[in-house]
């Protein structure tokens, strides 16, 4: 067992991250945030951390409701597991992967880099740890090429030019060069999303990465540097004073679909800094792409939750408005008798006063005074239910 203060594991679950506390403190992942949750710690999400390191702006970090509350808790820590070295398979319809997990030491379950994984199975961890561990961009393409690049190289190629209703591979480069390190970039990103089970699907529109129920968007951009053009350049004229010229380097914009909100990509695009190798950059794709499962799941579940409440609160309004419209009916039906009994008594006290008792004008007058109470039960020979709407609302329009 492990024993925290909740002071302590809020720090450092917003100092390292959820997956990295669950590590170093050698306790269950889904432990860890069922912990966190009934304690009420707040906690950082994928989105947090993409924001932290590779967005232009700080995230905020959110408060520890009730500070000042500071228990102690407890979390049972990871059983140590024992057995035969097993082979992992995993398969798509382009590549297979076979991963032995004899490498793995007996201090630990996966390899390294697993803790960027961790919300996957533990046979999905390994298999994640040991291709990101192994990802390398060639200086030149491999001798058997992706199929995407073998059909992108071929248009080239026969120089025919590509049309909008083509599927087709996007690589956009403002300056018109496709620099060397591109394909074999591209060749070995999708080799690698291929042997952990994803798909690649190139449409007419994008580049999709289908994994599991997940549908990701690639967007290769080439960025280029504009310079001013001299008169002494061959390819300067009156009408074309610059140009744009490669920069050598390569960002990807990865984007991703909701099931719910599918005219949106909620692009993000990853840079490659003066600094960094294209191996770095292949790097930081890979683990964006795999962090958005999570992000996805989190989103579609706050969705559920908003939809879920929204559906409530509609249900809650069709009994209010069913509610209303029942009071509203009874009150109007009282105020109708109301009104039809006042033009009874009217009626009656009239004749009462006004007419003979024994006369045919008394008992009709008497018989008026029925009919307009409850014409239902006092029915008229000649008159109709509309007619006494109609005489009523004549004397006394609504609103009165």
């Amino acid at each position: 067992m492990v024993s925290i203060s909740r002071k302590d594991l809020y720090s450092k679950l917003w100092s390292i991250g959820i997956t990295k506390t669950a590590i170093e403190l050698n306790i269950p992942y889904n432990k860890l945030k069922n912990a966190c949750l009934s304690n009420d710690i707040p906690l950082p999400t994928a989105s947090y951390w993409s924001s932290l390191h590779m967005g232009k702006e700080k995230p905020t970090q959110l408060f520890l409701p009730n500070p000042n509350q500071n228990p102690i808790i407890t979390i049972e820590v990871v059983k140590a597991k024992k057995g035969t070295p097993q082979k992992i398979t995993l398969k798509n319809d382009n590549s297979e992967s076979t991963i032995n997990t004899e490498f793995i030491s007996s201090n630990s379950d996966i390899p390294s880099q697993h803790g960027y994984f961790i919300y996957f199975t533990k046979d999905e961890q390994i298999l994640f740890a040991q291709i990101y561990n192994s990802l390398k961009v060639n200086k030149t393409i491999s001798s058997k090429p992706h199929k995407e690049i073998l059909k992108y190289q071929q248009k080239k190629k026969d120089s025919i030019s590509y049309y909008d209703r083509e599927a087709k591979l996007k690589i956009n480069s403002s300056s018109g060069t496709v620099i060397p390190e591109t394909l074999p970039f591209i060749d070995c990103l999708f080799k690698s999303l291929e042997k952990v089970g994803a798909k690649i699907s190139i449409t007419n529109k994008e580049t999709q990465v289908i994994y599991k129920s997940y549908t990701f968007i690639l967007n290769f951009k080439l960025p280029s540097n504009k310079v001013k053009l001299s008169p002494d350049d061959k390819d300067y004229s009156r009408y074309n004073t610059y140009k744009y010229v490669a920069t050598g380097k390569m960002n990807v914009e990865v984007g991703y679909y909701l099931e719910w909100y599918k005219w949106s990509q909620n692009e993000k695009l990853i840079t490659q800094t003066k600094k960094e190798t294209f191996d770095d950059l292949l790097k930081k794709v890979f683990l964006y792409i795999f962090s958005l499962p999570q992000k996805i799941d989190e989103e579609t579940e706050k969705h559920k939750v908003a939809e879920e409440k929204k559906r409530r609160e509609e249900e809650q309004r069709a009994i209010l408005k069913d509610q209303h419209d029942r009071e509203y009916q009874r009150t109007e039906g009282l105020i109708k008798k109301s009104i039809e009994f006042f033009y009874s008594q009217l009626v009656k006290n009239y004749v009462e006063s006004e007419l003979h008792k024994n006369s045919d004008e008394y008992n009709w007058g008497m018989n008026k005074s029925n009919w307009i109470k409850d014409c239902d039960a006092s029915p008229d020979s000649i008159l109709s239910t509309k007619d006494k709407e109609n005489l009523i609302n004549f004397k006394f329009p609504k609103g009165f």
